[in-house]
């Protein structure tokens, strides 16, 4: 660990310049929005020199006017690594006030050098200790819409006078309800990419999309949602339920699991007979469903949310790939009695397909090499698209039917510190380089 140096200080007005230079032009006393595109080249070049003092006061700097919850806990995490575990701590405070809601966030810190009677550190492990209190009860859960709401009128302002529509954008973000920030920083990166998809992309589309979401409709799917839950409840007693806030996206993601809670992209739920596709390319047209997909969708992104895995041998494999989205799936099915039906699974009844895809799998699967099964939406020639999803499906259920013991069967697939061990424990541990002696 490194130690912290007098030329701290330095190095943090040295950050703040940068991130001003950096920042928009011809704007002067408005608030600071980092282009993430930007901040993420240099975090990665600040992260592989390991100047994570330096990286730290960078990330705050860059938070400064944004307050995002992510860009808190990523600064935290550099002063962490530099040794500066009181500027971790404090930070981690912020990202709290900023709704980061996940209390067992320390588990991917490590030990916090202070001692353990510090006052900010007893205070720390005491709000996090009443975050998980409140995000075991059912009724935490919201199927949040306000963001969605809050978007139109800057969206129509940015149609009016497209000349202005990055200011309307950027107001967006900066105005709108604290979550849209983190929403910012995990997936919108900058207002070019806002503009360039919501008013330069597909602006037919958006005006659409104004009318999908009615009341009636998200009453309706919050209580089939909150069923669901409970059921969960009763299988996972460790369940927990974080916010789910659907917000305007940009065309390029159904969900999102974060610190905060879980995120939908609402402009993906816009499907009906009437849904104009003339501005969108393929994989859009395919992909965006009905505003009746959003409840078990939900369930799907709860999952990743419950996940606390830690198998470090196997993080960056295809393995932990597909158990991480396919076991998302088997859940969602378990919890809503809703059988999982899809073109995936039609294609692998074909006995052929079967054969031939498992035993490509056979040979990735402790590869990190993804693109054949993975987030390959146009890019995939000779099988369906996402099919690591479907995959991990079949193994993780075959795994829960193989066990005895159901609740503990559920608590390995969404805590393992061992992902060979469920496909060991499945009807597929030939795949594994090696019969296993004993499944678990």
């Amino acid at each position: 660990m490194k130690k912290r140096t007098p030329a701290y200080s330095l190095l943090l007005g040295l950050a703040i310049l940068l991130a001003a230079c950096a920042g928009e032009k011809g704007q002067p006393g408005e608030a600071y929005l980092p282009d993430m595109n930007q901040l993420f080249l240099e975090y990665n070049r600040l992260d592989s020199l390991g100047q994570y003092a330096e990286l730290g006061a960078l990330l705050a700097s860059e938070n400064r006017d944004l307050h995002a919850s992510e860009l808190y806990l990523a600064a935290a995490n550099a002063y962490q690594e530099a040794g500066q575990a009181d500027s971790a701590v404090a930070l981690l405070h912020r990202a709290i006030d900023a709704g980061m809601a996940n209390p067992r966030i320390l588990d991917k810190f490590g030990p916090i050098e202070l001692p353990v009677g510090a006052p900010d550190l007893a205070r720390l492990y005491t709000r996090l200790d009443s975050v998980a209190r409140t995000l075991r009860e059912v009724s935490n859960f919201d199927l949040e819409m306000r963001c969605m709401h809050t978007f139109w009128p800057y969206f129509d302002r940015a149609l009016a006078d497209t000349s202005q529509a990055r200011i309307q954008l950027r107001a967006f973000v900066l105005e709108g309800p604290p979550e849209i920030r983190d929403y910012y920083v995990i997936r919108y990166g900058s207002v070019d990419q806002m503009y360039g998809q919501m008013i330069n992309g597909a602006p037919g589309y958006y005006r659409y999309l104004q009318g999908q979401f009615n009341p009636d409709s998200v009453r309706a799917m919050k209580a089939q949602t909150t069923a669901w839950m409970q059921r969960f409840k009763t299988l996972y007693p460790e369940a927990v339920f974080p916010k789910v806030y659907v917000v305007p996206g940009i065309l390029n993601s159904g969900g999102t699991a974060s610190e905060m809670g879980m995120f939908l992209g609402g402009d993906m739920y816009g499907k009906s007979p009437g849904m104009p596709t003339a501005e969108l390319n393929d994989w859009q047209r395919n992909s965006i469903m009905e505003v009746a997909d959003l409840p078990r969708l939900t369930l799907h992104e709860l999952m990743h949310f419950q996940q606390n895995y830690q198998d470090s041998g196997h993080e960056d494999t295809l393995l932990a790939g597909v158990i991480g989205e396919g076991v998302c799936d088997f859940l969602a099915e378990l919890c809503s009695g809703i059988p999982l039906k899809n073109d995936n699974l039609r294609f692998l009844e074909d006995p052929e397909n079967h054969r031939r895809i498992f035993a490509d799998l056979q040979a990735d699967l402790l590869g990190s090499d993804a693109s054949r099964w993975l987030y390959n939406g146009d890019g995939v020639e000779d099988r369906p698209h996402d099919l690591g999803y479907t995959v991990g499906y079949l193994i993780t259920k075959s795994y829960y039917e193989n066990q005895a013991d159901k609740q503990q069967a559920i608590y390995e697939l969404l805590n393992t510190d061992d992902f060979a061990s469920i496909v060991a424990g499945s009807a597929f541990a030939y795949m594994l380089p090696e019969p296993p002696l004993a499944a678990k």
